[in-house]
């Protein structure tokens, strides 16, 4: 049985498919099967795949008749067939360094922990910056995590960035799986709820930011209001399990529903839109009261700043 299953879920990504690939078969460590994944590409893909099929570290090659329409069912169904202890799912327009499975193996190993995640390079066409400005490994408690990163956004930005524990999905709710843009932020919030989560500084992974990859239509998915509306039901989740903090349950509904309100002619119709702000407003109980709870706060926090260096 091989320690790591490596799932490659890929959809028309023939232009970074050897990249990916090679990162792959080429790691330090090797004790690793891998799953690659189609979910019924249009371009090359296939022809590129079966370059590598033979490969013996290759366990499954599945092509789909038709598409799934979310890349967390390719996840889903990468789950059923791995057999290894730990999973890496390795998108497949990004790639790695060659010590990637070498650098988190050893970690999720020493740490208890259900899961290590890398700093990576963001690469777009015009630069590379790096993902995180924290300069040391990290253990952090999964909870503290959330009520801290996870509640604004997805801190744990790409897939390809982490190794988690198998036997964690056994307690992961398939709710993610009905996502179509956020569907990671809800499955990395699980594993916060489930315990520690170990961050390693070294820039391992390279989260490919070329146009085409699913973060890079995020605006697409804003203006029909999908990805908004799925960050609302995250939101909620959070929410109800004690997760955001009294300050943040009125500022963050506010947030989004000023950001609706000033990109309302970019939404794709007015009921796209309203759709979006109706989903937020019943978050609140008044906006008005919202409003007054943040701008205390901000003088709150103001006074305390000041107080703080009057006494240094």
């Amino acid at each position: 049985m091989p320690l790591v299953s490596v799932i490659v879920p890929n959809y028309n990504h023939a232009p970074y498919l050897r990249q990916r690939l090679d990162s792959i078969f080429n790691q330090t460590f090797q004790d690793f099967e891998v799953i690659i994944l189609d979910d019924c590409s249009t371009d090359n893909s296939k022809e590129i795949i079966e370059e590598y099929r033979n490969r013996p570290q290759v366990s499954h090659v599945v092509y789909n008749e038709t598409n799934s329409g979310s890349p967390f069912k390719q996840w889903a169904k990468g789950f059923d067939l791995a057999q290894g202890e730990y999973i890496w799912i390795a998108e497949s327009d990004d790639w790695a360094e060659l010590n990637f499975l070498e650098e988190t193996v050893q970690r999720i190993k020493k740490n208890d922990v259900n899961l290590v995640f890398t700093n990576s390079f963001i690469v777009t066409p015009e630069k590379q910056t790096i993902d995180i400005n924290i300069q040391e490994d990290r253990v952090f408690n999964g909870k503290w995590l959330l009520r801290k990163k996870m509640i604004f956004q997805n801190f744990i930005l790409n897939a390809s960035a982490v190794l988690f524990k198998k036997e964690t999905l056994k307690f992961i709710p398939k709710t993610y799986q009905s996502f179509k843009s956020s569907g990671d932020w809800l499955f990395w919030i699980e594993f916060c709820l489930m315990g520690n989560i170990f961050y390693c500084a070294k820039c391992l992974n390279y989260n490919n930011r070329h146009g085409a990859n699913t973060t890079a239509q995020w605006g697409k998915a804003m203006s029909s209001g999908q990805a908004a509306i799925e960050d609302c039901a995250i939101y909620h989740y959070l929410k109800i399990n004690d997760s955001v903090p009294f300050f943040h349950q009125h500022t963050i509904p506010l947030s989004h529903i000023e950001w609706a309100d000033a990109n309302k002619s970019r939404f794709d119709s007015a009921n796209c839109y309203k759709s979006v702000r109706d989903h937020w407003r019943k978050e609140l109980f008044s906006i008005n009261y919202s409003l007054i709870v943040r701008a205390a706060g901000v003088q709150l926090y103001k006074l305390l700043k000041f107080l703080q260096i009057i006494r240094n």
